[in-house]
């Protein structure tokens, strides 16, 4: 216990003690004493808990006259550790009087002193109080948390958050996670730190174990779980599918007793999604009996397109028709949703026509009936042209090769090699009806060759050698040959086109 000095001095008349100080005044006549009273230490204060606010209160400590102390200091402590903690306005400070009320007090537990303040004097630190136990912030659903359809507007509670809070609400993580519709009722949290919750869990929620948060604005943070098995009831879609030839080039088209591949690209929309299980395909107007043909999962390209899914080979009937057939692909899904009452509807055109030779013409920059750099060859076939049954992997834009003119006994000849000048193309040989048009084999080479529709257009670069001029005309015919094919992949007649004129 502390102590505290008083003066009673007489002077003319009898002064009242003080309470906390004392004092001398000299010049009186008189008798005067010293004396001092015991500073008393405080009383265990009582607790009252609503949500996060702790109210204190406690009786008054007197001195020994009777006197009431009207001041006091309030501390908190950490009923674990016995450690003191900062007290928040409502107790902080001096208190004037004998209650007050700290708000927001952060979960734990807790008990409390408090001490008595007479002006500068401080009176021994008082018994502690009971322990409050402030709960950790909770969230619990009241509405059922199995979900098996979206979106899901779903009820709770929140508890032990603080007074004044606002709330939001976020999926699986609470600083990251998607943020959710919510809110809480009422609009900011009581003193009771109680509150009813509305949230919305969006469509496009994959399905399992999902933490909802709620986050009040002034940190304090609960959890409560939910379990999605939302059906899938979404058929798959096949977006785009081809007919293509086995040879590869370009897709689109099919020839009798052609060897094809169905390609086609599929995927579940929808949430959830299961993925897609199967894609099947019905070309019977192609192949007889083949109306449900299976595709097989990869990575297929063809005509610069990837494709997901691809059959086996097929092979269409002996007896197609020409023109355009119909065919049809759809997709099931693993919860065994299927496309096929709306398939992708094809089409692919059935050519059962060889293409021919139709006329082969030149274009001449300088000397007439002289083979020189800039003469062009133009070899014309009936129909458009497979560019990779000419060159391998060729998309008909102009390439290098190299230009043969090779004299013969029977006619100077031209034919097109590969730029290295070691393979003859598919293009056939041009025999030029005269023997006068060279002398030795001259290779053009850095020649050019481009191919558009079924026109072959070659354009003659640098000669190894002198070339002659013919002296007239004769009977060029240039015969193809069956390797070169359409776009169908029917082989290219072997049937001569002869005309009469001058080369080059």
């Amino acid at each position: 216990m502390k102590r505290v000095l008083f003066a009673i001095v007489f002077v003319a008349a009898l002064t009242a003690p003080g309470l906390a100080s004392a004092s001398w005044h000299q010049g009186g006549t008189g008798t005067a004493y010293a004396g001092s009273d015991d500073m008393p230490a405080g009383l265990q204060p009582a607790l009252s808990l609503a949500g996060h606010n702790v109210t204190v209160s406690w009786s008054a400590a007197q001195f020994s006259d009777g006197s009431n102390i009207t001041h006091y200091q309030v501390i908190r402590y950490d009923d674990a550790t016995d450690t003191a903690h900062a007290v928040a306005s409502g107790c902080s400070g001096t208190v004037s009087g004998l209650s007050c009320t700290e708000n927001n007090v952060a979960s734990g537990d807790w008990y409390y002193t408090v001490t008595p303040i007479a002006a500068s004097w401080v009176g021994d630190e008082g018994p502690a109080s009971n322990v409050v136990s402030i709960a950790a912030p909770s969230f619990v659903f009241t509405s059922s948390t199995n979900l098996s359809t979206l979106p899901a507007t779903l009820n709770g509670t929140i508890s032990n958050y603080l007074t004044g809070e606002t709330a939001t609400f976020r999926l699986d993580d609470p600083t990251s996670g998607t943020l959710l519709t919510g809110s809480i009722t009422p609009s900011t949290v009581p003193a009771s730190g109680s509150a009813n919750v509305t949230v919305t869990i969006p469509n496009g929620t994959a399905n399992g174990v999902h933490q909802v948060y709620v986050i009040g604005s002034s940190g304090s943070v609960a959890n409560a779980a939910i379990a999605l098995n939302v059906a899938d009831t979404t058929a798959p879609v096949v977006s785009a599918a081809v007919i293509g030839k086995t040879a590869g080039g370009t897709p689109g088209y099919v020839k009798a007793s052609g060897t094809y591949y169905i390609y086609a690209n599929a995927n579940d929309p929808g949430f959830p999604t299961t993925g897609v299980s199967q894609v099947r395909a019905n070309v019977a107007n192609i192949t007889t009996g083949q109306t449900n043909v299976l595709l097989t999962a990869g990575s297929y390209t063809v005509g610069g397109v990837t494709y997901g899914y691809r059959s086996s080979s097929l092979t269409s009937n002996a007896g197609l028709t020409a023109g355009s057939k119909a065919f049809t692909v759809w997709a099931i899904d693993v919860a065994g949703n299927s496309s096929s009452g709306s398939p992708f509807n094809g089409t692919v055109t059935a050519d059962i026509t060889k293409p021919t030779a139709t006329n082969i013409s030149f274009t001449n920059v300088g000397t007439v009936g002289k083979a020189e750099t800039g003469d062009k060859v133009i070899l014309t076939y009936s129909e458009t042209m497979e560019p990779i049954s000419i060159i391998s992997g060729w998309n008909g834009s102009s390439t290098t090769v190299t230009v043969r003119l090779t004299n013969n006994g029977g006619g100077d000849r031209v034919q097109i090699y590969n730029a290295a000048n070691t393979t003859v193309l598919p293009l056939g040989t041009v025999r030029l009806g005269r023997t006068d048009y060279t002398t030795a084999t001259v290779n053009f080479t850095n020649s050019t060759m481009s191919l558009a529709s079924g026109v072959v257009t070659i354009t003659l670069g640098t000669p190894s050698g002198a070339t002659a001029t013919a002296a007239g005309t004769g009977t060029i015919r240039w015969t193809p040959v069956a390797t070169a094919t359409d776009l169908a992949g029917n082989t290219a007649s072997t049937t001569a086109f002869s005309k009469t004129g001058t080369a080059f």
